[in-house]
């Protein structure tokens, strides 16, 4: 299950790249000082821009252009929050699952040791046999 979770993953932030890549270049191709020469310099700028690093080695010129790169950081965002967020519930959960295995533990062990001190009942009728 997590394999196919991490494919599909991989899978949609492809299709991101691509389709955010396709639509800056012809968003923004219609400005005459635009950097986006091809639609794979517009797939750099959507690796670069929904990764979160944000070179700033290509900017969009246009409106539209700017607008688009509001949206792609946005949804990156919530793209590499949501897993985050899900990741840290389940550590929670099993830190506390753990923490309270280990109490669970640590009181049966301490009853166990107060029955084998010699004053428990079991105790007494071994002394008489």
């Amino acid at each position: 299950a997590v394999v196919s979770t991490q494919s599909t993953g991989v899978l949609l932030w492809m299709i991101g790249i691509v389709t955010f890549g396709s639509i800056i270049y012809y968003a923004d191709s219609s400005e005459m000082s635009s950097e986006f020469s091809s639609i794979t310099v517009g797939c750099w700028w959507a690796v670069v821009t929904m990764s979160t690093v944000g070179y700033g080695d290509l900017v969009p010129k246009s409106s539209i252009g700017k607008c688009l790169g509001s949206v792609v950081v946005f949804l990156s965002m919530i793209f590499l929050a949501l897993p985050m967020t899900i990741i840290v519930s389940k550590f929670s959960s099993c830190y506390d699952d753990l923490k309270y295995q280990q109490e669970e533990d640590r009181y049966h062990s301490s009853d166990e040791d107060e029955d084998d001190d010699g004053d428990g009942p079991d105790d007494d009728e071994d002394d008489k046999a």
